[in-house]
């Protein structure tokens, strides 16, 4: 039974921000940073050579770079499916292969011919798409599902442990949490047409996120499928906000899902840190502490002319005025939206992009006055759109929770 989180039953005197993912920041000394957290290289589906892929992110202006190959697929899978020439196969791992091969993830560079993050200014994290079932993406873990174990019709043929029991996707969630890692749900929106993919109902994130701590399960990508299918990210991210705010804050996350340079889908995370080290980015994470990227366009990372987004320059909550402030640069207009209308499920999530009711918008302009507004239910976020023309940039912020003060 889906477990609702209902209103809560407080005065408008009472009302406060009982959860600012933004609370430690000093904006007058931390450090933003751009950061792909989903992105492939021939180490599993994607067309490119990991050092042609830092370079490509380092030029166009990324400090944070994860490199997510897939646990699923061995090294040169555009190979083998006769994609690209033999001739650019990647010639990694080297004998001899990583423990956990070929669930092993693309960590460290150098061991697949890349460079050392910090050589080139950057912070590499160790990464992994788990890919048995629905994806997840696992970082500051080497947590994978080995492929021998797996049976016919992968990946929703059959998967094994060691002992022949079969995994799902609560084990891989617990098997990164022993790893010490942290995880997110990926691309919910993918449409059910593909033999490698199936969509979950809201039921089945809702009990994930209830039976799995925030200390390890810390959010769900929402700007990563194709613009067809955006209303069913954050819808389903509106309504489990409704559901779980200020409770249990679940973070969006914006990522790319690199596999080609040249189409690259436009959308990255944007880190607030007061230290350029994985511990402060990894504290990040888990707070929730950075803002997210998407616009309408496709790009060749290595060619096209970066976009501009909404660049948010500082956040201010003000309990004594009942406010959220905005301060940002290169936007046209600011949402703030709240818990949907409805939490019913209206369609089919297997055949409708957007089966469920988006969140309600609440309020436009820099300053929310949240004590005052009878709209908001448990929590409030904000969006930032620029308009170029027929491309629209969008930067989204992670949720407040809105509740009691104690």
């Amino acid at each position: 039974m889906m477990m609702l989180f209902s209103g809560c039953a407080i005065t408008e005197a009472e009302k406060g921000v009982s959860v600012n993912p933004y609370e430690k920041v000093d904006w007058s000394t931390f450090t933003q940073h751009k950061a792909a957290l989903h992105v492939h290289t021939l180490q599993s589906d994607g067309y490119h050579m990991l050092d042609e892929v830092v370079e490509a992110y380092r030029d166009a202006g990324f400090t944070i770079l994860a490199i997510s190959d897939h646990d699923w697929n061995r090294p040169n899978a555009r190979v083998t499916w006769g994609h690209i020439s033999k001739g650019m196969a990647s010639p990694y791992p080297k004998d001899p292969k990583p423990h956990n091969y070929p669930a092993n993830p693309t960590w460290p560079w150098p061991d697949y011919g890349g460079p050392k993050p910090e050589a080139v200014g950057m912070l590499g994290i160790q990464a992994n798409e788990l890919t048995f079932r629905h994806h997840i993406n696992s970082y500051f873990s080497d947590y994978g599902v080995w492929y021998e174990r797996t049976g016919s019709g992968a990946p929703y043929g059959g998967i094994v442990d060691e002992e022949g029991h079969e995994i799902w996707e609560d084990d891989q969630l617990n098997g990164i949490n022993e790893k010490g890692g942290l995880a997110i749900l990926n691309h919910p929106g993918i449409p059910d047409e593909h033999s490698w993919w199936e969509r979950k109902s809201l039921d089945w994130y809702v009990e994930r996120y209830q039976n799995h701590s925030p200390d390890y399960l810390i959010g769900i990508e929402v700007t990563n499928a194709s613009s067809e299918y955006e209303k069913y990210d954050e819808g389903l991210w509106d309504q489990l906000l409704a559901r779980f705010m200020p409770r249990r804050p679940i973070w969006g996350f914006g990522t790319d899902d690199m596999h080609s340079l040249d189409g690259h889908r436009d959308s990255y995370t944007v880190f607030i840190v007061d230290e350029f080290t994985k511990e402060a980015v990894r504290e990040a994470m888990i707070r929730g502490q950075f803002y997210f990227c998407k616009s309408s366009r496709r790009i060749d990372l290595r060619e096209d002319d970066i976009s501009v987004f909404p660049v948010i320059n500082m956040i201010e909550v003000d309990e004594d005025t009942g406010t959220i402030t905005i301060t940002a640069s290169y936007y046209n207009k600011i949402k703030w939206i709240s818990a949907p209308e409805t939490l019913e499920t209206l369609e089919d999530y297997k055949t409708s992009d957007q089966p469920w009711s988006l969140g309600k918008v609440v309020h436009e302009g820099e300053t929310l006055d949240f004590r005052n507004k009878s709209n908001i239910t448990n929590y409030v976020r904000a969006e930032l759109i620029r308009v170029d023309g027929d491309e629209i940039y969008r930067t989204f912020t992670n949720p407040f929770g809105i509740g009691k003060l104690n």
